[in-house]
């Protein structure tokens, strides 16, 4: 019955059922690495998405950069041309993907395609559901710069579908 234990299945349960919370409570270290990169990777890839909806809509491409900085900086990050509103926006922004990575990658555990799909989507719509509709309209300056939700909500399923990209840092983790 030791065997099963090292194997993250129950076996109080039924014989083959993956026990979650088992995975869940393990530290794995090189699948926290990954969720960093990943992190850093799907957080690239919404700007990227942002910097392109930026352009086709004439604004500056550094806009999607100082939006993470409205809660610290105010209007003042959005000012044409503002350095310290495309820095803290950065790291800002970063420091948020990288945590949102790290989780996801705690969470999903496995490289097996169709988990690590659906928590994508999943991740992506509670980005947007908590991160963008409740958490960032609580700040004035953010409320003020009027960030449409329509396009936010694909460039938070981009993010979560790049999470996806887990696997490509932890080849280690088990496939199903």
């Amino acid at each position: 019955m030791n065997h099963m234990k090292d194997r993250n299945f129950n076996p109080d349960s039924v014989p083959g059922e993956y026990n979650v919370v088992a995975l869940w409570t393990r530290y794995r270290s090189e699948r926290i690495r990954a969720g960093v990169f990943a992190g850093l990777f799907a957080g690239a890839m919404m700007l990227v998405f942002g910097m392109i909806y930026s352009a086709f809509k004439g604004m500056d491409i550094t806009t999607p950069f100082r939006i993470s900085a409205l809660p610290v900086l105010g209007n003042t990050a959005m000012a044409y041309g503002s350095a310290a509103g495309i820095v803290v926006g950065l790291m800002v922004f970063f420091t948020l993907a990288i945590v949102l990575g790290t989780t996801y990658a705690h969470f999903t555990g496995t490289n097996h395609r169709g988990n690590r799909f659906g928590i994508g989507l999943t991740w992506g719509a509670y980005g947007w559901i908590f991160i963008t509709c409740l958490f960032c309209p609580a700040f004035r300056a953010y409320d003020e710069a009027n960030i449409p939700r329509g396009p936010m909500f694909f460039a938070w399923i981009v993010f979560g579908l790049s999470l996806m990209s887990v696997a490509w840092f932890d080849k280690n983790a088990p496939q199903k």
